[in-house]
């Protein structure tokens, strides 16, 4: 059955202005950032192309990972970049949602991760410009200012920790280089703020969807109606399988000494797990029923997962932590810790102790994987640039 194709729907929010998108896709309905629930309502309305920019999260549920791939299996074109559009088709581009742009790559190799990175303040009814400045921004600009020999590359590095302290909604280039302890010269921001890749993103895009638009000649084929995608039934979310496939008794020991070693452990309720002597007060199975109980046990593996991953890659392109990175590292251990200092945490664990070495070990470990970080996004050359790995999976 062939029917007339439905306008593209367009989830835009701070990105950038509805008049770059409507410039490329005329005809396309401009929706706010996209909400749990958006796409299964424009589907079953029979829609056939999305494209994701922006997404709302926070104060309210963030469009799932399930919702896109059902779709898409559905039969629909979902196309992802930008902001949240990134996010989602990084995760589930191998559904087939179509991933465009730097940003979608970046989250696609994990060479970054966090929601953080794209999350900006915007006001609902004036959505671009944004009130402040996306990380992910921030670390792009540097790095092609460090290329250019306008930044030097410790001072990119300084400026961007300050600006990971600083949260999202206050996150801006004047207030990264105060807390830097840098100055900002006028012309160097006007610089700086011109690099939008996240704009520069959602036009290509846009371009991509208008190519696919034209692939489909104006039409679309559809095998049946819509289906209701398990809105009142269930099926709709399914819980993520927090061991990535590997088996338990595989990563228990790894995973338990990264707890106790990152400061994760220090933020389980009653600090139920600690380390005496270098040794366990627990025996491990019952270390990991305490987690399982907790309800956050996934989203900790997911933690260490990307850590081994990022380390793994650090060595296997030859990286070797630098001095910023080591104190960078040292830094984040004492406050995971909530100690004062790095060489307070070693007294407190005892120097030359079993538990004192293993934190060694894992400082150098994090100060490779803010070494990756560092030489990926304001490196002078690509040799190092890392490749798409496989999940981690112990031997």
């Amino acid at each position: 059955m062939r029917t007339m194709r439905m306008p593209p729907v367009v989830f835009l929010g701070p990105s950038a202005p509805a008049s770059d998108i409507l410039s490329i896709l005329p005809d396309a309905i401009i929706r706010p950032p996209a909400r749990r629930g958006d796409l299964y309502a424009y589907r079953i309305l029979r829609h056939q192309f999305f494209l994701v920019l922006d997404g709302a999260f926070g104060n309210v549920l963030a469009i799932s990972p399930r919702e896109v791939v059902d779709v898409v299996q559905d039969g629909a074109v979902v196309v992802g970049a930008s902001s949240m559009g990134a996010l989602r088709a990084a995760d589930c581009f191998p559904a087939g949602v179509h991933g465009v742009g730097l940003i979608f790559r970046l989250f696609k190799h994990r060479v970054i991760s966090a929601e953080d990175e794209v999350a900006v303040l915007y006001r609902e009814e004036m959505p671009f410009p944004p009130l402040t400045e996306p990380l992910i921004n921030m670390r792009i600009a540097l790095r092609r200012a460090t290329r250019k020999g306008l930044v030097g590359a410790s001072e990119a590095g300084e400026i961007i920790s300050a600006a990971q302290s600083l949260h999202y909604t206050v996150r801006t280039w004047p207030g990264a280089y105060q807390k830097a302890g840098r100055q900002l010269r006028s012309e160097m921001l006007d610089l700086l703020k011109a690099i939008d890749t996240k704009r520069a993103d959602a036009i290509q895009a846009a371009n991509n969807v208008s190519k696919l638009l034209a692939v489909e000649g104006g039409s679309f084929r559809r095998l049946g109606p819509p289906q209701l995608f398990g809105l009142s039934s269930e099926g709709r979310e399914r819980a993520a399988h927090g061991l990535s496939g590997a088996d338990r008794q595989q990563i228990e020991a790894e995973f338990i000494e990264w707890l106790c070693c990152s400061g994760r452990a220090n933020s389980r309720p009653d600090n139920e797990i600690n380390w005496l002597d270098g040794e366990l007060t627990v025996p491990s199975s019952s270390v990991w029923n305490i987690l399982n109980g907790s309800g956050d046990v996934e989203a900790d593996l997911m933690r260490f997962s990307i850590f081994r991953r990022a380390v793994s890659e650090a060595r296997r392109c030859g990286l070797r932590p630098g001095i910023e990175d080591l104190r960078q590292a040292e830094r984040q251990l004492a406050n995971a810790h909530r100690v004062g200092s790095w060489d307070e945490l070693l007294t407190r664990k005892g120097r030359g102790s079993s538990y004192s070495k293993r934190l060694s070990i894992h400082r150098t470990e994090l100060a490779l994987t803010k070494c990756l970080r560092r030489t990926f996004l304001f490196g002078p050359g690509q040799s190092t640039q890392p490749r798409e790995v496989l999940l981690w999976h112990p031997k």
